[in-house]
């Protein structure tokens, strides 16, 4: 179920006066640019914004350092003031106790919660938070909760998703960012009719469409993202390493825990000498790198301790580029792309079929052609974030003005 704007309706008048106060963990930070994005499309319509979070981080990345953050026309606030200071020591000293402990410094703090006519919690953990101060009453805004991967994978492999029905209870409407993470919630008590997807997209208006053909030229491969399990490079590398074509190099954009691992994988496949870890590089070179690129690479599996995708802005951005993306049959990625028709899906894990996809690139540039542009087309009709704002500030402002999604 996707939530349509009926055609031709326009925004309440009281839409100028609509206060949204967004709940995340830490604001702002380059890890969620889709939280920003957001609410740069509330303050493009009007609406005075607030926000609550676990932790502030202003000037801590140039990237993010915009002077729309630090003016929002609400206050921006931590939610447990002086004391979030110790929230890493208190959860790990208070064990079983951690539950109850939280949840009274967050009742203590809820007046920072009021005087708003929406909540949106980013991440399902803190859309429970508000719920449970909403169950003693200290709070009565409607709550919308926007679940993203984590918050729903872990759950699931651990068979405790329905530790959100606080959630579904006393918040108004869900919004998983993907049909997969729709059924998973409906599976555990949500009701159908308050659970809507609502993709999170990207501005393609900013990324300009290039094809670059590699028919007489190196194959460019590349990767950007986080190092963890879920990202898959592992097995990039393993099926690179089986590519007959071997005019090829592959770049690796991003730091995190499996850095030395990956580079030490890459020496024992024999293909260090075409594999550039580059670590953290700030957003300029990337944009570049990725406009010299011609394969976007990311075979994202489901991490063993339940870890997932929702669907990786990356994928949306390389897309809109021009480059091929390359991915697997994983949470709802196939939701952005349709394998052989705006990009190349293959199962988790499996590393001849996506050696074999790899290689019917390398061989076929001209027929790639068309498939990079159906992947651009993709993007601006789906995952256009300018739309999808629209569509999410239609939303808030009929719950701001009616306490109803109907």
């Amino acid at each position: 179920m996707v939530w349509r704007a009926p055609s031709g309706q326009v925004l309440g008048e009281n839409i100028l006066s609509m206060r949204i106060c967004f709940v995340v963990d830490k604001f702002p930070t380059l890890s969620e640019t889709f939280v920003l994005d957001q609410i740069a499309g509330c303050l493009e319509r009007g609406m005075e914004v607030s926000v609550v979070c676990n932790e502030m981080a202003f000037g801590k990345d140039s990237n993010v350092d915009d002077a729309r953050w630090r003016t929002l026309p609400g206050p921006v606030v931590s939610w447990w003031g002086g004391l979030n200071r110790y929230r890493s020591l208190l959860k790990r000293w208070s064990g079983r106790f951690w539950d109850k402990l939280s949840t009274c410094i967050d009742l203590a703090n809820a007046h920072k919660l009021r005087n708003v006519d929406v909540i949106v919690a980013h991440f399902g953990h803190n859309g429970l938070r508000v719920a449970r101060i909403m169950k003693r009453r200290r709070i009565s805004a409607p709550l919308v909760t926007i679940f993203h991967g984590t918050d729903v994978g872990r759950p699931m492999h651990d068979n405790t998703l329905g530790c959100y029905r606080p959630v579904f209870e006393k918040g108004i409407l869900q919004l998983p960012v993907n049909a997969f993470f729709r059924q998973a919630l409906i599976d555990v008590g949500a009701a159908p009719t308050q659970v809507v997807v609502h993709h999170m997209g990207i501005r393609p208006g900013e990324i300009e469409y290039h094809w670059r053909s590699w028919q007489q030229g190196t194959l460019s491969f590349i990767s950007v993202c986080r190092l963890t399990e879920k990202k898959g490079v592992e097995y990039a590398l393993r099926a690179l390493a089986g590519l007959p074509h071997r005019d090829w190099i592959y770049s690796v954009i991003g730091g995190g825990e499996l850095l030395e691992e990956l580079k030490l994988t890459a020496v024992d496949l024999g293909i260090a000498d075409r594999v550039t870890f580059l670590g953290p590089r700030p957003h300029g070179e990337v944009k570049q790198r990725l406009r010299d690129a011609h394969v976007f690479l990311l075979p994202s599996v489901a991490g063993r301790d339940g870890d997932l995708e929702g669907i990786p802005v990356a994928l949306m951005e390389a897309m809109a580029g021009g480059l091929i993306a390359v991915s697997t049959y994983h949470s709802g990625i196939p939701e952005l792309i349709e394998d052989q028709k705006t990009g190349f899906l293959v199962p988790e894990r499996d590393v001849a079929a996506l050696a074999g996809k790899l290689t019917w690139i390398a061989e076929n540039p001209g027929l790639c052609e068309p498939i990079a542009l159906a992947a651009r087309r993709k993007v601006e009709a789906d995952f256009n974030a300018d739309i999808l704002n629209e569509r999410f500030a239609q939303i808030v402002a009929r719950l701001g003005e009616t306490g109803s999604v109907t």
